[in-house]
């Protein structure tokens, strides 16, 4: 099963709310602050889950009762049961290759089924399947809704942990006389002895979780087996839970748990389940993410090469690490206005930001992203960074939602672009020497992308030497110095000046050159010899650059970089 489309209306914090997930097998939703993306989850549970949900008044958008929740989930990927006439087979709709609904499906359409939930102001749900070639909708029963193959890693978790009625450990269990007949012993037998490994199909769902749980990177002691845990509430088959070795699994550590629990539910999936997970990475180190998640694609590209249905993963995040492990296709960013008209945008829909999302991919969860163009701007930049908080009150540019990443030079504009079709803030830090393409800087400018130069046709080195003083060339000078060696240094400077004595200090140099022309020239030799070619060279820089920045404000790099820091506070 496949959640290939939902709409939301007057659901809690979504007004309306409209989602193509393109046929994505794992969708993970990042989204700054409150941007309603476990919601998102919660609409999915409460239309497919084969819980009877219980509604109230804060369900309803503003608490407004007098316009219904609606919520509409198309489902794709369907099993045999659900394609057959008997079942829902008469409902059935087409979805095309571009995403168009059908209520009459072409040859070439997918089939799907969509499922409406809808909740008045008597609060009492109503879950139904709709076709417009059938004016009256098929209601749905708590059993009709379990074929959809929901399961949610929630708060729950040790629920499923345990062979309660409605966990999935005892849908994994097959259902027959035999096994009835051995559950009823050992519930007599209990306070003697009780060995429930011995039930076959116990053990088995038992060995399956294990298997699963291991791949996923959970920490399991000795192996999982069937126990009892007996408490007040007497004997029955919630008593009966998974131990890693004599210990109930539900006592284990979060993440721990959580990996069990995510590893049960898939060891269920026959025709593939739909899996909702709010912040994957609760309770995982890095480490244990990475390898959830690559067991997470490997388990879909086993399925895929077996021509099995993958079933799909829905998931929100707030980690870094996360996100790097995500191939883009995945990544889904939400965002809502202040109408709580919210908007869920594919990471690919108006470019590649792949770079972003193994380079930087800390940044997606930023309001604004300043791309700067190289290696040395970026460098600069996040040294600068650190010395911003001196200057507003304490305040660093991260817990206003700002980022610095870089930019990858010509890739820079098509990456800005893409970046602000997504919702982001956008600036683009560049230097001066090289103009942009008349086709970037239109459409830069038409999208809001605050492009920041220094002007002049001036680079960077230039920017830097020609705006600093006298005092300030000698640091420079002595900065290079530590970088290049001192030897390479004045070997630099005594072919670029062969008629000056360069081992004297700048202040001392010819009084008959003028000393701008001296800057100049320096400068080139600056961005020849590439002195400050590398971001660790920038970083090391910016306390002179942020001198420079302090002492010649009116100058091209002074009224750059100032420019630069306003907009990332959010104040240009």
């Amino acid at each position: 099963m496949r959640v290939e489309q939902l709409e939301i209306k007057n659901f809690r914090g979504i007004k309306h709310l409209e989602w193509n997930l393109m046929a994505q097998s794992i969708c993970c939703l990042i989204g700054i602050g409150d941007s309603a993306k476990t919601t998102v989850l919660d609409a999915v549970e409460a239309a497919l889950s084969p819980r009877w949900m219980t509604f109230s008044e804060a369900d309803f958008h503003h608490a407004n009762t007098a316009e219904d929740i609606e919520v509409e989930v198309t489902i794709g990927e369907l099993s045999r049961a659900l394609l057959s006439d008997g079942r829902f087979g008469l409902y059935l709709r087409g979805l095309s290759v571009e995403g168009q609904l059908n209520d009459e499906p072409g040859d070439a359409d997918a089939p799907v089924l969509t499922v409406r939930l809808s909740v008045d102001a008597t609060m009492e749900p109503v879950w139904s399947l709709v076709c417009d070639r059938y004016p009256v909708p098929r209601i749905l029963s708590n059993r009709d809704k379990a074929m959809f193959c929901l399961v949610r890693l929630a708060g729950d978790e040790t629920r499923h942990l345990t062979w309660a009625q409605g966990s999935v450990l005892s849908k994994m269990t097959e259902a027959n006389d035999e096994t009835a007949q051995m559950l009823a012993n050992a519930y007599r037998s209990a306070r003697q002895s009780a060995d429930l490994g011995s039930i076959p199909e116990l053990a088995r769902a038992a060995i399956s979780a294990e298997i699963a749980a291991r791949s996923l990177g959970a920490y399991i002691k000795e192996s999982y087996k069937p126990d009892l845990e007996l408490g007040r509430g007497g004997f029955s088959s919630g008593s009966i839970a998974l131990h890693d070795g004599s210990v109930p699994l539900r006592l284990a550590g979060l993440g721990t748990k959580r990996l069990a629990t995510l590893a049960v539910q898939r060891s269920a999936i026959s025709e593939g389940t739909i899996v909702l997970v709010d912040e994957i990475e609760q309770g995982l180190e890095p480490h244990r993410i990475l390898g959830a998640m690559a067991q997470l694609k490997r388990w879909q590209k086993e399925a895929e090469n077996a021509h099995l249905a993958k079933g799909q993963i829905l998931m929100t995040t707030h980690s870094d690490v996360v996100l790097a492990e995500l191939p883009a296709p995945s990544l889904f960013i939400v965002s809502r206005s202040s109408g709580a008209v919210s908007d869920i945008k594919h990471a690919l829909a108006s470019g590649d930001i792949s770079r972003v999302l193994r380079g930087a991919p800390r940044a997606l969860f930023a309001k604004r992203i300043l791309l700067c163009e190289g290696a040395t701007e970026l460098g600069l930049m996040l040294g600068l960074r650190e010395h911003y908080p001196d200057r507003h009150g304490g305040v660093p540019i991260e817990q206003l939602g700002s980022a610095i990443i870089d930019g990858g030079g010509s890739a820079g504009p098509p990456l800005a672009l893409a970046l602000r079709a997504l919702g982001y803030h956008v600036g683009l830090f560049r230097d001066s020497d090289r103009k942009l393409d008349a086709h970037f800087a239109t459409k830069l400018q038409t999208q809001g992308v605050r492009v920041i130069e220094y002007g002049g046709e001036l680079n960077t080195e230039q920017a830097v030497f020609q705006s600093a003083n006298n005092t300030q060339i000698e640091s420079l000078l002595d900065l290079v110095a530590g970088f290049i060696s001192k030897p390479t240094l004045m070997d630099h400077l005594g072919k670029g000046f062969p008629n000056i004595d360069v081992t004297e200090s700048f202040d001392e140099w010819d009084l008959a050159v003028d000393h701008a022309n001296l800057r100049f020239r320096m400068s080139n030799l600056a961005a020849e010899k590439s002195w400050l070619k590398t971001a660790e060279r920038g970083r090391a820089l910016s306390p002179i650059a942020l001198e420079i920045m302090n002492g010649s404000p009116a100058s091209a790099m002074g009224m750059c970089f100032n420019t630069v820091e306003n907009w990332l506070y959010g104040n240009a």
